[in-house]
């Protein structure tokens, strides 16, 4: 049955892995906050029952039939990855990054949409402000935000998002996505996106919500060095094994900070300048163990040097071998202090974002601010920037859709939740 609902805007955000890297890997404790820096998907309703999904940072635009499109069970596959050898002919799956997207869209969908949902045709466009390929979890981010909206529309949300119900359902089913995306994903990424604030995440076990009311200012540095995670966690592996005792006293150590971070997180009443300093502190020791396992890079190190020399505390993050490091801003550094090192770190090629760590997890909105509409803020926003978009066709929200597509990046963030 086709029922009428208003556009609305489903947020989740991207993660940052503190404390635990390579350890995590070894049944030891792990640290992960969500970015203040997120994906927005934008929902709008179609009348010819189609689903149109549109992921303009990867250019893709792709658009289904509902009833062309697989009706899948959680069992129908040994695996999700497996979703392709299902994939009627009549899709086209792209190339590149688009095509593990409409991998992961052909999968959710056929799970989460009964045949009595098919008649609910909307488009998708998901706007992300997280790099690509950074270990940023922009996949995650997409597939809760994916995933919430799938639910959403198929009413099996019973508070929009915001019930603990709610979110172990999107919970499950980003994670879902994940796999479809990465095989045998930790499953960390995805519970930060979907919870938000701070997680102690150990393998095999239920995520721990820290509950922290101490968030943290960071300066993210993307040295725009590729990486292989795979290869460097064959690299601890290989030392591990040559080196048993050793290696596992310098995983116990990695381990020890993150409960130490866990402790710090979850302290109350404690002067928020010594919270600081012991973090800052933590910081060091944990880089200066994951370079004794040789996953640090030479362009981590000048990271770490630059802020050193101003009395910051860096730490490389995720994988290593390149990728992005983590700096701590105290509270009291001014935002002209920030931008010298920020202009230091982009005369050598890097990308800086400062952002803030431990904000809240994915999120539906049908208003901004309380106040408009999402329709309504869309029409604002698209004459603030730029005027009016191309005629949608057939698509009453055509236009719309058009024009969200092209707000740049400050417009978007408006759109983050209070």
């Amino acid at each position: 049955m086709h029922r009428e609902w208003s556009p609305f805007v489903v947020s989740a955000p991207g993660k940052l892995i503190l404390f635990g890297e390579h350890a995590v890997v070894y049944g030891k404790a792990a640290i992960a906050g969500s970015l203040d820096m997120r994906a927005y998907a934008l929902v709008t309703p179609r009348a010819d029952n189609k689903a149109r999904m549109v992921l303009p940072d990867i250019d893709v635009d792709v658009l289904f039939d509902s009833h062309t499109l697989p009706l899948l069970q959680s069992t129908s596959l040994s695996h999700p990855s497996e979703v392709e050898a299902l994939v009627p002919d009549s899709i086209n799956i792209p190339e590149g990054p688009g095509r593990t997207a409409v991998l992961t869209f052909v999968y959710l969908y056929g799970c989460i949409f009964a045949e009595r949902d098919r008649n609910t045709g909307f488009t998708i466009c998901v706007r992300s402000l997280l790099p690509v390929g950074a270990g940023l979890g922009s996949s995650a981010a997409f597939n809760v935000a994916l995933s919430a909206t799938l639910l959403q529309l198929t009413g099996q949300l019973r508070e929009e998002g915001a019930g603990a119900g709610d979110r172990k359902l999107i919970n499950q089913w980003a994670f879902h996505g994940e796999q479809v995306a990465h095989g045998t994903p930790s499953g960390i990424d995805n519970s930060v996106a979907t919870y938000g604030g701070f997680l102690k995440y150990v393998r095999g076990e239920p995520s721990v919500n820290l509950e922290s009311s101490h968030a943290l200012r960071v300066l993210i540095t993307n040295t725009n060095v590729p990486k292989s995670t795979k290869a460097l966690v064959a690299g601890v592996r290989a030392l591990r094994d040559q080196h048993p005792s050793v290696v596992d006293g310098v995983l116990d150590s990695i381990h020890s900070i993150s409960i130490s971070a866990a402790a710090l997180f979850q302290s109350v009443g404690e002067d928020e300048a010594y919270l600081e300093r012991r973090m800052q502190d933590i910081i060091r020791i944990n880089h200066g163990l994951l370079s004794t396992l040789g996953v640090s890079h030479r362009s981590l190190e000048r990271v770490r040097e630059i802020t050193a020399a101003r009395d910051l505390a860096s730490k490389l993050t995720g994988a290593g071998g390149g990728g992005c490091a983590l700096t701590l801003i105290p509270g009291g550094m001014a935002g002209d202090d920030v931008e010298v090192v920020v202009r230091e770190m982009e005369s050598e090629g890097f990308c800086c974002y400062q952002t803030v760590v431990g904000g809240g997890g994915v999120a539906i909105a049908r208003s901004v601010d309380g106040r408009a509409t999402v329709e309504q803020w869309l029409a604002e926003a698209i004459a603030r920037h730029g005027g009016s978009p191309a005629n949608g066709g057939d698509d009453a929200y055509g236009a719309a859709v058009a024009g969200f597509v092209t707000l740049p990046a400050a417009a978007i963030s408006e759109l983050k939740p209070q």
